[in-house]
């Protein structure tokens, strides 16, 4: 026979629970760790996705400088600023300028501009209408206005302007219409209106233009309408029609005349 003697270590509870708290501890830590290393490469990833999607979406197109420059001269002559509508962030062909819908839906946005934003590969907006009509205007028209020669409608009726068109109003090649009723205009009709062949519609009367007639207006082989009147002298020849095939609309209000109508 033999005997055996067992031996035992006597561990307190205190020391089991202190190293397993411990242990725990680690595990806790360790996996705070790899939880934040985990949250920081997600916020890595969707900062570098939205930076590449901003860098691939287009910048927003510009108004020309020159046009712009313009556009803030001319307003600022009469204290006038562009109306937060169609002027985001000092860009004025945005908002209401440069989308689709039409400015008569919007009578009470005055002064008004419409763009064309499709220059330059869409990067480059122009300045194709202004809208100044019936407002408390006075003075020549601004010679600021030959600088936006994307123009293609302008209406200054109803605005208490007076003297004479300016020079730099030749440069207007593109305009369509012109609606420049109502005002204190003088002089004569310059002669350069007849170079603006692309000019459709023309409203003058209500002004006080010197006669005669210019015959160079036979060149608007364009033109629609065609209003004058109040001519305060000089008589008018109507062989400037002759060309004007296209007139539907002719209104000759206060005006001597000479010749045939129907020649």
């Amino acid at each position: 026979m033999f005997s055996c003697t067992l031996y035992y270590t006597y561990i307190p509870f205190s020391v089991v629970f202190s190293v397993e708290r411990e242990r725990e501890t680690r595990e806790m830590h360790s996996c705070s760790i790899r939880c934040a290393i985990r949250h920081l490469a997600w916020l890595v990833f969707v900062c570098s996705w939205r930076v590449a999607a901003a860098r691939d979406q287009p910048a927003a197109p510009k108004t020309d400088p020159v046009e712009a420059a313009a556009l803030n001269t001319i307003l600022g002559r009469w204290g006038k600023k562009a109306s937060s509508e169609w002027n985001i962030s000092g860009e004025p062909c945005s908002g209401l300028a440069s989308d689709n819908s039409d400015w008569d839906y919007y009578p009470n946005i005055n002064p008004f501009i419409k763009c064309d934003c499709t220059f330059g590969n869409n990067t480059l907006c122009h300045i194709t209408k202004l809208m100044l009509a019936s407002n408390p205007l006075s003075g020549q028209l601004p010679k600021e206005l030959g600088n936006l020669t994307n123009l293609l409608s302008l209406y200054v009726a109803s605005s208490g302007f007076s003297g004479r068109f300016p020079s730099t109003f030749s440069k207007l090649r593109n305009l369509k219409i012109l609606r420049a009723s109502d005002n204190g205009f003088v002089g004569k009709i310059p002669d350069y209106f007849g170079s603006m062949t692309n000019l459709k519609d023309i409203a003058f009367e209500g002004n006080s233009f010197e006669g005669p007639i210019p015959q160079s207006l036979s060149n608007l082989t364009n033109l629609i309408n065609l209003r004058l009147g109040d001519m305060v002298s000089g008589t008018s020849s109507l062989a400037f029609m002759s060309n004007l095939t296209s007139l539907t609309t002719l209104i000759l209000r206060n005006c001597k005349i000479s010749g045939d109508l129907r020649a």
